[in-house]
C-alpha cells in the first residue's frame, strides 16, 4: 500500500487527517501489567502500536490530529498528558540505545581495525613462508576474513541510524500532533479499535 492510500483510511476534519480511537473509559489506555502509578503507566501494547503506525502512515501529512472519542468522562489533560508521556520515554529510550550503539561501534572499530592490521600482517607473512596453492589459499582467507571483522562495526556506524533516525522522526511528529478528547462516537469514518479489549 502506498503513502497516499494509507493516509486515506482516516478521516479528515477541516482537511486534517484524523487519528480516530474510540474506548469506554480511561483505563483502556493503559497497561495493565505496568505497576507504576496510573498517570506514569505505559499505554496499552495494542494503542501505543496503533497510534505509531498511524504515525507512520501519516508521515508525509503536514500534521495529524488524534481523536479519542469516550464513551465516559475522564479528567481534563489525563489522556494528553499520558500519550505525551509515553511517547516522550520512547523517544528517549531511542535516543538512549542509539547513542549506546554509536559508542559500542566507535570500540568495535577501533579493535576492527586492530584485527585487520594483524589479519593481514599474518597474510603477508603466510604469502612469504607457505609455498604454493596453500600460501596463496591461506593469504586469501586472511585478507577476506580481515575484512569480515570490518562488517559489524561499519553496519552500526554507518548503517543502524536510517532506520533509527526515521523512527525518530515519527516519534517526534507524533509527540506535535495535537490530541482531542471528545465524547461519543466519530460522525462519519471507521472507528478503529486499537485493541482487543
Amino acid at each position: 500500500m502506498n503513502e497516499r492510500n494509507s493516509a486515506s483510511r482516516y478521516r479528515l476534519e477541516e482537511g486534517v487527517p484524523c487519528v480516530d480511537v474510540k474506548i469506554n473509559n480511561i483505563e483502556q489506555l493503559f497497561d495493565n501489567r505496568d505497576p507504576a502509578p496510573f498517570r506514569e503507566r505505559d499505554l496499552d501494547p495494542g494503542l501505543a502500536e496503533y497510534l505509531r503506525d498511524a504515525a507512520e502512515d501519516l508521515a508525509v501529512a503536514r500534521t495529524y490530529r488524534i481523536v479519542f472519542w469516550l464513551e465516559n468522562p475522564c479528567p481534563p489533560g489525563e489522556i494528553e498528558q499520558a500519550c505525551h508521556s509515553h511517547f516522550a520515554d520512547v523517544l528517549e529510550r531511542i535516543r538512549r540505545d542509539r547513542r549506546r550503539g554509536r559508542r559500542t561501534g566507535q570500540v568495535a572499530l577501533s579493535l576492527a581495525v586492530v584485527l585487520v592490521i594483524g589479519l593481514l600482517s599474518i597474510a603477508q607473512l603466510v604469502a612469504n613462508l607457505v609455498p604454493g596453492a596453500l600460501g596463496i589459499g591461506l593469504k586469501e582467507g586472511l585478507v577476506i576474513s580481515s575484512w569480515v571483522v570490518m562488517w559489524r562495526p561499519i553496519e552500526v556506524l554507518i548503517y543502524d541510524w536510517i532506520p533509527v533516525r526515521h523512527e525518530r522522526r515519527v516519534l517526534s511528529k507524533l509527540l506535535m500532533a495535537s490530541i482531542d478528547v471528545r465524547m461519543g462516537r466519530p460522525a462519519d469514518g471507521p472507528t478503529p479499535l486499537p485493541s482487543g479489549r
